[in-house]
């Protein structure tokens, strides 16, 4: 009984030669944007003594080179009204943890903040896994004139790496 293997032979030189022409791989860089933003409108005085209040996660795996925060606050008139230390009326109050629950980044802001990022890489984090975004605020908004109105901005970028091959689709997908 003869068998042939002619067959099998011909598969592997027909991969190896379309591995061949397919290329390198290239590594590229892609950012996963996660946003929070609040206008505060006052309608009744229970909007004014009311908090505001959100969270939102976002997952962080070994592919992650670095997360970078911008932060931006404007509150009305702060410039000539000092913080009240013992009863904050109006405040941006937020935080980032990490997969095990440790405090990557936090403010605590009852006055402007200029744009201003913030970076972390790998080694500032103790873990990978789901991060959270959670902010308390109180601030004010009238809508007559528009002209005091407290908000807030805060833009987490997740940059990440990933291995690209030709003819496959792109990492961000």
């Amino acid at each position: 009984m003869t068998v042939s293997l002619s067959g099998c032979m011909g598969l592997i030189q027909a991969r190896e030669s379309l591995e061949g022409m397919r290329g390198e791989p290239v590594d590229k860089p892609y950012a996963d944007k996660i946003a929070m933003t609040h206008t505060f409108q006052t309608e009744s005085i229970f909007d004014i003594i009311g908090e505001y209040s959100n969270s939102t996660s976002f997952s962080i795996d070994d592919s992650v080179t670095r997360i970078e925060i911008y932060f931006k606050v404007t509150i009305s008139a702060s410039d000539t009204l000092a913080c009240l230390e013992q009863a904050p009326t109006r405040y941006v109050r937020p935080t980032v943890t990490t997969a095990s629950g440790a405090v990557l980044w936090a403010e605590d802001v009852c006055e402007d903040v200029s744009p201003t990022t913030y970076d972390f890489t790998p080694e500032d984090f103790d873990t990978l896994g789901d991060f959270t975004l959670e902010v308390q605020a109180r601030g004010f908004g009238e809508t007559t004139l528009n002209q005091f109105q407290d908000d807030f901005i805060i833009i987490i970028n997740v940059y990440h790496e990933c291995r690209q091959y030709p003819q496959e689709p792109p990492c961000d997908e």
